[in-house]
């Protein structure tokens, strides 16, 4: 038998115990950058989610101020504040504030955002409107 046939060629040689380690710890920093995309990309699209049904709610409760009359509407406490829950997103906190600066208009403020500690403000839809009236056939306060 040939001695020189077992061996292996100098070229044919394999990776090195250094290169695989080396090749392994590129390969984690990798991992470690992907999985840190995907957290933040999983929180941002909570934040949406809730953003969304956030402003839902508070349109909802504008729509609610607009079906009541403008004597229904004077007869409302200045603020108020409500936990609603929408269905696929968990609960919203609505808030308003009503105010009057003549007997004839009224400013509505509502403020929705999602009730979770690191969505709540990403989270806030604030819509505002305002209600005139003008008619006293139509029970306006008169001026």
């Amino acid at each position: 038998m040939n001695s020189n046939a077992t061996q292996a060629a100098p070229n044919e040689a394999g990776f090195t115990l250094v290169e695989v380690l080396v090749a392994i710890v590129v390969l984690v920093f990798g991992l470690i950058a992907v999985t840190n995309l995907l957290l933040v990309g999983a929180s941002n699209n909570t934040a949406a989610n809730l953003g969304t049904a956030s402003t839902a709610a508070a349109a909802q409760q504008m729509e609610n101020f607009k079906a009541l009359g403008f004597s229904d509407l004077i007869l409302l406490p200045a603020t108020g504040n409500q936990q609603v829950v929408m269905p696929g997103t968990g609960p919203i906190q609505v808030s308003w504030t009503i105010t009057r600066p003549s007997p004839q208009l009224l400013f509505f403020t509502v403020q929705a955002e999602g009730t979770g500690p690191l969505v709540a403000a990403r989270s806030r839809a604030v819509l505002t409107a305002f209600r005139s009236c003008t008619a006293e056939t139509a029970g306006c306060p008169a001026p």
